[in-house]
């Protein structure tokens, strides 16, 4: 599902993205995608184009570098998104070096340092045999070596930004993710949508890929003995994830829904009381962003999170959301639904308002504007 009607759009449309008179931001990835690409690429382009007069942007692709000779003559400065080194993007950094525009490295994920390669993979459930393993080096020696030829780099979060400069001698920017517009259009289509007067809870779980089943795994005996205690409680799972076994004696309170369009998701967020987001406690987890908080609190749903630095910075326990020590998912589970819908409906109001004062595309225009204003 890496094509999308929000960018599909041709080169020549985008080449004209890059507006005469402003500073002109060429975001450059591998190919396009729901995750990294959207965040990273498409949602700057997009918050630009609608919230700045000084600073245009667009994307491409390793695709249309065939269609386009010199990337360089078209944009003031480059943003390379997650890219691994090789002959390709050399080709482009030096076009942009050659002439003496600045290159920046976005990297939103602990996979640039070679120190952190076994813990990568086996995070992710990948074999640490020789194969796999190898094909992880490759990739994470190439990431790390791609961002090292870059002037400066742009990150997710302090946590990550830590680990860059652990690395490299270059300046690193703090950019959050954001949600985009459209996310906003279609969460609002949604905000009416009333959450029935039940006892109990209905838990969301939202998993972009199977990378995500360690972290589920943490909390599947307390999901269970949680669903157990409260009969009137259900679970929805929505993405790519096998089931644990020992939700089985529940398995009758289990939604399993597919993976879908991220705009389709605002709908299923807003029908469920909580969306957990469990994580591994590890540094690989440390470096994940705060998305799944604030794409639940635009339909007024309030999460339980593991409490990794990056959640703990953007939840204020009570006040914008949970947080869950390891080990202690069932008692907080327990007493979220003790709450009542009332005080739940607070919290989601309180974390709504803050999703659109901190995670907002205006937000990250103006950001942006500062970051590449520097650079006139």
């Amino acid at each position: 599902m890496s094509s999308h009607p929000l960018w599909n759009h041709s080169v020549a449309h985008r080449l004209a993205m890059l507006r005469p008179g402003t500073h002109r931001v060429a975001y450059l990835a591998p190919k396009p995608d729901y995750g990294t690409f959207r965040y990273r690429g498409f949602n700057p382009t997009q918050a630009l184009r609608d919230h700045s007069t000084t600073v245009s942007a667009s994307y491409f692709f390793y695709s249309d570098l065939q269609i386009i000779d010199n990337l360089a003559e078209w944009a003031d400065t480059l943003v390379v998104v997650r890219a691994p080194y090789d002959e390709r993007l050399d080709a482009v950094y030096r076009q942009f070096h050659n002439v003496g525009k600045r290159v920046f490295f976005d990297i939103d994920d602990l996979v640039f340092d070679r120190r952190f390669i076994t813990l990568v993979a086996s995070s992710l459930e990948n074999e640490l045999q020789e194969g796999e393993l190898n094909q992880w080096s490759a990739f994470i020696n190439n990431t790390g070596f791609a961002l090292g030829l870059a002037d400066e780099v742009i990150t997710t979060n302090t946590y990550l930004a830590a680990r860059i400069s652990e690395v490299v001698d270059l300046p690193v920017h703090v950019v959050p993710n954001t949600f985009n517009a459209s996310q906003h259009h279609a969460s609002e289509a949604v905000r009416h949508v009333k959450k029935p007067e039940t006892s109990g809870l209905r838990v969301g779980y939202f998993s972009g890929s199977h990378s995500h089943s360690l972290d589920f795994d943490g909390v599947a005996d307390a999901l269970r003995l949680y669903l157990e205690g409260s009969p009137q409680s259900t679970l929805t799972i929505v993405g790519h994830l096998d089931v644990p076994e020992t939700l089985q004696s529940v398995s009758s309170r289990i939604t399993r829904l597919p993976f879908m369009d991220f705009l389709d998701m605002q709908g299923v967020l807003a029908k469920v009381d909580l969306n957990i987001v469990p994580l591994q406690s590890s540094p690989f987890t440390f470096c994940k962003s705060e998305l799944k908080y604030f794409e639940a609190a635009l339909v007024h749903t309030p999460t339980l999170a593991s409490r990794t630095p990056v959640f703990e910075s953007a939840i204020t326990e009570g006040v914008t959301g949970f947080l869950a020590d390891s080990g202690t998912w069932l008692e907080r589970l327990q007493k979220i639904d003790a709450l009542g819908s009332d005080a739940r409906s607070t919290v989601a109001a309180s974390a709504k308002a803050h999703a659109l004062d901190t995670y907002s595309p205006t937000q990250l225009a103006h950001a942006l504007e500062l970051l590449f204003g520097e650079q006139k």
